[in-house]
């Protein structure tokens, strides 16, 4: 099965909306967090290019629409990672003929945490909103990473 096979169209109504868009680029998971101390306190950070990439991802999804979110939500990330260029044609070709699946990094569980918090307050209000998520990892010519974001439902009133 390959990105474009896989649909889910499960609660689908015609008033909620859907979005896509691609962020191109080199593909950054998200960082573990750095600790500084000051005087008797410790304080917590989300690494530089961490937070450089999820600003890049808020600013192409911020292209693609304006529009916040406030119902239950399905995430649809497909991570397209490039093949090295010192592999070799016959390599390459099983490569992107999908006969190797794609096991390299960033971990898939960074990729996710890394799009997520780059849409929080920009997507939508919370990642709580986050419902049904899919995740895919492959090789492509060029690397890059798409996202569809669709509104699947209503949220509980609090």
């Amino acid at each position: 099965m390959n990105s474009t096979q896989c649909e889910l169209n499960l609660g689908i109504q015609a008033d909620y909306k859907k979005f896509w868009f691609t962020v191109p680029g080199a593909i950054v998971g998200k960082g573990r967090p750095r600790f500084t101390t000051q005087g008797r306190f410790v304080r917590a950070y989300t690494p530089k290019k961490t937070r450089d990439y999820e600003q890049k991802i808020a600013m192409y999804y911020r292209k693609a629409t304006s529009y916040k979110s406030n119902k239950a939500l399905r995430v649809k990330i497909f991570a397209y990672r490039e093949v090295p260029k010192s592999t070799t044609k016959k390599l390459k070709n099983c490569l992107l003929d999908k006969t190797f699946f794609c096991t390299v990094k960033p971990d898939i569980d960074n990729i996710i945490k890394v799009v997520l918090d780059a849409l929080n307050d920009v997507a939508y209000y919370d990642d709580i909103q986050v419902c049904q998520l899919v995740i895919m990892r492959e090789y492509a010519e060029n690397e890059c990473l798409k996202v569809c974001i669709e509104e699947i439902g209503e949220r509980k009133p609090n």
